[in-house]
């Protein structure tokens, strides 16, 4: 299984709001269509909260978590007709489609880990990690970013060295963290070890489906017919 996690930035002319709502909604449904083509097989959005944390640099509006079989799976989605006229139409109607990237990562791997469907009405914190070490990444090993504070969870994801030639914003990993409330983020904050600014979020978690899960149902509504089919 692989996971790929976009970076999406909303158009520059958006509230923050009104691109969450877009996001949660109109393109949720468009995108599912590649979910019940058997093409997405798990699905979970990240909302940015507008939280200003120092020392954390945003670097996403929002994080959609897409599960795909293999690497075949996601490099063809876009040549797909569930893609072609579904997600493809939107995208640009909410964010800037010029400066999205993408990480294409392995399989979660648990530190601290109660079920992670437990954990989805927690905060989230989601941090990029550039300059990190695979035994800083070991079970037992303090949080890179948060030294030996320990959340309700904590995961990584490594990057996939299959999926490296097509990951637009390569890194090491990424570490993902699940608290109680802010308040209990921002003492953890405050006492981490390295104070140096690192590329953070803190987000709203909302799961679409899990995997091995059914998948909602999709926006079958008709649009316009892709330009590339129409080609």
């Amino acid at each position: 299984m692989l996971k790929v996690m976009g970076l999406l930035q909303r158009m520059p002319d958006m509230p923050l709001d009104a691109f969450r709502l877009h996001w949660r909604t109109v393109h949720r449904g468009l995108a599912l269509r590649l979910a019940h083509a058997n093409i997405l097989q798990g699905y979970v959005q990240n909302h940015r909260l507008d939280i200003p944390v120092e020392g954390m640099m945003p670097f996403a509006d929002g994080i959609p978590e897409l599960w795909f079989n293999d690497l075949a799976a996601f490099t063809t989605m876009h040549e797909s007709l569930a893609y072609r006229d579904g997600a493809f139409h939107d995208s640009d109607l909410f964010m800037d489609v010029t400066r999205y990237k993408s990480l294409v990562l392995d399989t979660e791997r648990d530190v601290a880990a109660p079920p992670r469907e437990e954990c989805a009405r927690l905060l989230k914190a989601m941090f990029i990690l550039d300059d990190v070490r695979d035994e800083d990444l070991a079970e037992g090993a303090p949080s890179p970013t948060m030294g030996d504070i320990s959340p309700v969870r904590l995961s990584y994801h490594r990057a996939s060295a299959e999926g490296a030639s097509v990951a637009s914003r390569p890194c090491k990993a990424l570490e993902s963290s699940w608290w109680r409330d802010l308040p209990t983020f921002l003492d953890a904050w405050v006492r981490r070890p390295n104070q140096q600014p690192i590329e953070g979020i803190l987000v709203e978690e909302r799961p679409i489906f899990w995997v091995g899960e059914r998948a909602p149902p999709a926006d079958w509504t008709p649009v316009a017919q892709s330009a590339r089919i129409a080609a």
